[in-house]
């Protein structure tokens, strides 16, 4: 298991994968693939789909004994779920494109 997962593991609770408090995400908060678009077909969220499998398995979310595969293709299927992660990777944008933004870095 990767160092950031396990670290992540042992700080496990109930509700500590969601995203953020009003958010479930992709059921990882180590899942931060936010779609920009809201996929339009079979074919766009196909593509969502590998992009953030991809993503999970690259940073070895998927060995982790809390993470539920299964939960990528609920969220694919479930507009208001999907709409969630668009809106919070605008929202990210817009805060990052801020004059006001404050980074740990400031």
């Amino acid at each position: 298991m990767k160092p950031l997962v396990k670290e992540c593991c042992k700080g496990w609770c109930e509700g500590h994968c969601r995203l953020s408090s009003s958010v479930e995400g992709w059921g990882c908060r180590l899942m931060v693939c936010l779609p920009d678009v809201m996929p339009r077909d079979k074919h766009e969220r196909g593509k969502l789909f590998h992009k953030v499998y991809s993503y999970a398995e690259s940073c070895g979310v998927l060995e982790c004994p809390h993470y539920r595969e299964s939960i990528i293709d609920e969220v694919i299927d479930d507009p208001d779920k999907l709409r969630e992660l668009v809106l919070m990777c605008r929202r990210s944008r817009a805060d990052l494109l801020s004059e006001n933004f404050e980074t740990p870095y400031n």
